[in-house]
């Protein structure tokens, strides 16, 4: 896969004497209920060069819960793997870290940006801003753990900018060892209201010397190039890879041309394309899980990758009456052969 001149090729997270060289700058981003690993497969596989677990609490890992151990696990080779974990205590988060370096992961990133209310009145999540200090400890305690790369994903605030204080805690952040800083310009209570402040990205490139990967309401081809003329390293995905796993590798030809592919996909050829790559997301969901529960697991999966179809509803509720393999496979195949009729050859 070709990268423009124009924009960032590679680029590397460091950590002594560990260098992880990412070939492009779109990455995906951690998404709780979306990014497990089945799905991940399908994104490596298609380009994409790095990608984070779903947000895996701290003490769940320590409690050994069996989900848990699903989401957090991973096949190296598949590609590069941050595992992204959340709490405020820093005995559970060193043993977190711990745990998903045996599992094969590349780095360690701490989630400071959650601004969800159950992960909040924890004192996890964006919640971590609020003491700067315990966060420092948090932080300390991962490096202390593990030699992979750490980094964080953090919120700009909690009610509102405070510049010179982020300045100051993005400084000591780079100071204690941190790997690369994910910076979602909204602040917690914002929650994902109203727009990001992308000024902020950049003037926070001049703050840091490592890695600065921007996040928050990246939709289009339109939105990397502007976080990357600001001053962006990467630029890390989440909603735009939901039910369309070429997201990456159209929005990397883009950068380059300039075309928009908003509409994809819109021939035929495409939507069976498009299918088959469902189809390969179920294979992978079914091997991980087993039959049953990778059913389940996909559903979801499902709705997005048919959320353009105009028959979506009446599929969306026969998917929930799925118990096997066969089942899954003959509802695509009738979402091919209904939505290929109002598409051009």
């Amino acid at each position: 896969m070709s990268v423009p001149e124009l924009y960032p090729g590679p680029w590397t997270i460091r950590r002594e004497a560990t260098s992880l060289n990412v070939e492009h700058p779109i990455i995906a981003g951690p998404m709780a209920g979306c990014l497990d690993p089945p799905f991940r497969m399908v994104l490596h596989r298609l380009g994409c060069p790095l990608s984070f677990t779903e947000m895996i609490s701290a003490r769940a890992v320590f409690e050994g819960t069996g989900r848990t151990r699903r989401l957090f696990s991973w096949v190296p080779d598949q590609g590069w793997s941050g595992a992204q974990i959340f709490g405020s205590d820093p005995a559970y988060l060193a043993h977190a870290a711990s745990e998903m370096e045996k599992a094969g992961h590349h780095m360690i990133d701490l989630n400071a940006g959650c601004p969800k209310r159950k992960v909040c009145r924890t004192g996890a999540g964006s919640s971590l801003l609020k003491d700067p200090g315990n966060l420092m400890k948090c932080i300390g305690s991962i490096l202390d753990a593990v030699k992979a790369p750490v980094g964080i994903k953090m919120r700009m605030g909690v009610h509102h900018l405070e510049e010179h204080s982020l300045k100051d805690l993005v400084s000591d952040l780079q100071s204690i060892g941190l790997s690369y800083i994910a910076m979602h310009p909204r602040t917690m209570v914002q929650q994902y209201s109203g727009k990001v402040d992308r000024e902020l990205i950049s003037r926070l490139g001049g703050w840091i010397d490592i890695p600065l990967i921007a996040s928050g309401d990246v939709r289009s081809s339109d939105d990397v190039r502007d976080y990357l003329e600001r001053g962006a390293t990467a630029v890390m995905v989440a909603r735009g890879h939901l039910g369309d796993p070429t997201w990456t590798a159209r929005t990397l030809n883009a950068l380059g041309s300039e075309a928009r592919d908003d509409r994809f996909p819109e021939t035929k050829a495409q939507l069976l394309h498009h299918l088959s790559l469902m189809k390969e997301h179920l294979g992978f969901s079914l091997d991980w899980y087993g039959e049953k529960r990778g059913i389940v697991e996909f559903r979801p999966h499902f709705g997005w990758y048919i959320r353009k179809f105009g028959g979506r509803r009446e599929y969306r509720q026969k998917v929930y009456s799925l118990t096997t393999r066969e089942e899954a496979l003959m509802l695509a195949d009738g979402v091919f052969h209904d939505w290929s009729r109002t598409l051009a050859g």
